[in-house]
Parts: structure tokens; sequence; C-alpha cells
């Protein structure tokens, strides 16, 4: 069994050694091209891997023909071309959940950013030292809201909506919830997704990218939503019309958006320049726990699993 390792996966000593125990490992680490996945993986039987950096695209999975697993180092799976991997006979398995509560942590600290418009009042702060008068118009607009009592909406209550839930909860917040699923988590009241939109202070998106959730969140959606609304999406941004939302916010139809995005957003987007956003840079599973923990350790799980035969965390394919 070789057992080759494309990217940075953050394994310790601990975890290579486990890995050595169930095969022969090669360890590259930056791969990012067709040409080198390729030659990378053509005697490999399990291939560890970045879906993000290297490409799993029909070509290059029609040209590893050992390989029988592609363990990626992420929950999202929508880069590899799963068609072709089932042709194959290639599995693929993922980490959900690796950075559950990182990312439900982010999704609270963006709805408190957002409400006591934190990076409003820094930027004030750094460009002359200020101190708001309540009674003063043009400063109530540093005015925000209580949480506690307040109903948080959980769009998509998997591992990650589940554990936002549970900080609500915590928080004093009348917590609903819509996915797609019928699931049962106590204290979390299941409604249709125009309820939950209708009556949410705070909404919070924690559904994966597929065909099925872009755009999930429409013109027509944020439309339902109330004027204080506050609007959190720690996920892909393809999950909202952005268009629409951008133009709810300039009309402040909607309180405001704390936005986990990165690299999606371009300089000259217009939506840099509203002060009812807060904007992360796709920093929601950047903890300690998340990438030095969880994230090799369940790899390695899911590695060790598929050689004894019981295999876990397989994609749907």
């Amino acid at each position: 069994m070789k057992i080759a390792i494309l990217n940075e996966c953050f394994f310790n000593e601990g975890h290579l050694k486990r890995l050595k125990k169930v095969g022969e490992v090669v360890d590259y680490k930056n791969t990012t091209t067709e040409e080198e996945t390729i030659e990378r993986l053509k005697d490999a039987d399990v291939g560890i891997v970045d879906q993000f950096l290297a490409p799993f695209n029909k070509n290059v999975l029609e040209n590893v023909k050992k390989l029988k697993l592609l363990a990626l180092n992420s929950t999202a799976f929508h880069n590899v071309d799963l068609e072709i991997a089932n042709e194959k006979g290639i599995k693929v398995s993922n980490t959900p959940g690796f950075s559950k509560q990182s990312v439900a942590e982010l999704a609270i600290a963006l709805m408190f950013a957002v409400n006591r418009k934190l990076a409003f009042g820094d930027r004030l702060m750094r460009q002359k030292p200020t101190e708001p008068d309540p009674g003063n118009k043009e400063d109530q607009k540093l005015i925000g809201f209580e949480m506690k009592g307040r109903t948080l909406g959980i769009v998509g209550l998997g591992k990650i909506g589940s554990a936002t839930a549970e900080l609500g909860m915590g928080l004093g917040m009348n917590v609903i919830a819509y996915t797609r699923t019928f699931k049962k988590v106590k204290g979390v009241k299941m409604v249709s997704k125009e309820e939950l939109l209708r009556t949410s202070d705070v909404i919070s998106l924690h559904v994966p990218l597929t065909s099925e959730t872009k755009n999930l969140i429409s013109k027509k959606d944020i439309e339902l939503m109330k004027p204080n609304a506050i609007l959190i999406n720690t996920t892909r941004p393809e999950v909202v019309d952005m268009k629409a939302l951008y133009d709810a916010l300039k009309q402040n139809k909607i309180y405001g958006v704390g936005l986990d995005y990165g690299g999606s957003v371009k300089p000259e987007d217009n939506i840099l320049k509203l002060d009812n956003v807060v904007f992360t840079p796709h920093i929601g599973s950047f903890t300690k726990e998340a990438f030095f923990e969880n994230l090799p350790n369940m790899i390695v799980e899911n590695v060790e699993s598929f050689v004894k035969g019981k295999p876990k965390n397989l994609v749907d394919q």
C-alpha cells in the first residue's frame, strides 16, 4: 500500500508514524499542477490531498491507474470530479466537522461585530479617538441591540449549524432552524425557510455549496428579512445572491451582514465601501484545534479505516 501526501496536512511525527503502519508513505506537500498530481499519484493507492490546490478533474483521475482512495484535507469536495472518480472506482473521503466549533464561534463573533459596529468603531478610533453621544443623532448609528431574547435562525443544521445553535442558546437566544432533511436538536424549533427569514433577528448560513444551494438566499428571500436582520455567511459566497445583498445593504433594507469570504471579493467591489458589512478573510477554521489537532487526526483515521476495510467519511458519489 503506497500513500502519497500531496499537500500540507499539518501532520506531526505521531500522525506520520500511524500512516507508516498501514503503508509506504511519500510526502510531497506542495502539489499544484495536473502534471505533478498525475506523476505523484501514478503508483499510489491512497492520495492525501488538498482539492483547492491540486486539480482532480477528468484528465487527472483518468491517469492515476492504481488510486483507490482520495483522502481530502477539507470538508468541501466540490473541486473533485466525483462522476469520474466513481467510474474509476476511486473512493473520496473528506473531513466533516473538523472545524465545526471554530466556524460556529466565528459566526457568533461576526454576529456581535455587525451588531455592535466593532469594525466601524475601530476605524473611527484610529482616525480620531472619540466618545459618541447617544443623544446625538449622528452618533446613534453606533447603537446596537442586545442578543438575549432575540431569534437566531440557522440555515443548515449539520455539524457547524448545530454547534452555532448551541452557542446561540447559551447566549439566551431563541433558536430556530431550517434544513432540507428534518433533524431534531434539543432546544431548536424546526421551521420553513420563509418563516425563518421573516422572523429571525440573526440568520446564519451553514450549508455546503451544491447545485441546490447556489443562490439559496435570493433577492426574494432577502426581501422577506426584517429591517433589523443580520445575515451571517461563513460558507461559500455563491450561496447568496450578492447583487441583491448589496442592494439591500445599500438601501438599509437589512441591518447588516458578516461575511467570511476571503479572495472571492475583489478590491473594486462596491460592497467593500459599506459600513454595515464586516468581512473576515475566510478564517472560520483558523484555530489551533481545527488545523493542528482535528484535521490531521481525521485524515489519518480515514486512511486507517479504509485500509482496514471499514471506510468512514466517504462522500456521496
